[in-house]
């Protein structure tokens, strides 16, 4: 009799684990959020097609390890080493250009360190290496974070040297925030800079370097590996977004007459 009741438990729970969602699953960067983009998306994908989108807005190195367990449709973050290894591992089918923005950094008005004069980035991270002035650090794995390493790696300095050099551990909204209490240097996504309220004294002081390029893609987490995935869904919003009405809404996204992020076609 418990062999069989087992045996009624088991088939009910790989009927309730193989029944189609009418949802997806996102996993995505803060950024998306932190700007307000994610919330249109979300609503203008579900008045067109009914599919309901849940968002996990988290850095980009904790989404694409949420990921990377199988749990999410699809991964749309910023990070795109990260995203092709991803794929390369066989836990994405394929990686798309989303959009880009820029990254920034955003200072003091009075630009102590003086990176706003300075013509390359190798000179603005070594002014910025100093101890006479304060660097805030997401330090949490995501998409800006990566890029920062990138950035002091490029400029062969460890700013762990720096004793000024302060790691948050949290996410850009509240690092920037941290960054205007402290009258201190930060990198942040342009995005959410724009987006963001509290700037105070900041400004940005350095930008338009190559090296601060941004870009985000998307990829369809893997129904081989996890065959719970609603791949078709997730595939139907890759389609809206890269060649339907979500390509438009990303374009005509705009906080205060700005446009933050920018499609490839």
């Amino acid at each position: 009799m418990k062999l069989f009741i087992r045996a009624i438990v088991l088939v009910l729970i790989l009927f309730t684990s193989a029944q189609s969602r009418d949802y997806i699953i996102v996993q995505s960067t803060t950024s998306t959020a932190n700007t307000g983009l994610l919330d249109v998306l979300t609503e203008s994908f579900y008045e067109e097609t009914g599919i309901e989108v849940r968002a996990v807005a988290v850095g980009t190195g904790t989404a694409i390890s949420n990921a990377k367990k199988g749990d999410g449709d699809i991964l749309m973050v910023h990070a795109k080493a990260d995203e092709i290894k991803f794929v390369e591992e066989g836990y994405g089918v394929e990686r798309f250009d989303l959009m880009y923005n820029d990254f920034v950094i955003v200072g003091p008005k009075n630009d102590p360190a003086g990176i706003s004069i300075l013509n390359n980035i190798q000179d603005v991270m070594k002014a910025l290496s100093s101890d006479k002035y304060k660097f805030i650090s997401r330090d949490d794995n995501s998409g800006t974070h990566k890029k920062e390493i990138l950035l002091w790696k490029l400029s062969n300095i460890s700013p762990e040297e720096n004793a000024n050099y302060i790691k948050t551990g949290s996410g850009m909204a509240n690092t920037i925030n941290i960054a205007s209490e402290m009258n201190a240097y930060v990198l942040t996504d342009r995005g959410t800079w724009i987006s963001f309220a509290n700037k105070k004294d900041l400004q940005i002081l350095y930008e338009g370097d190559e090296a601060l390029f941004n870009p985000y893609g998307l990829i369809a987490v893997n129904p081989k590996k996890f065959p719970h995935v609603e791949y078709e869904k997730a595939n139907q919003y890759i389609e809206w977004l890269i060649h339907g009405n979500g390509n438009r809404v990303i374009e005509n996204f705009k906080i205060d007459g700005q446009q933050l992020f920018f499609t490839y076609n």
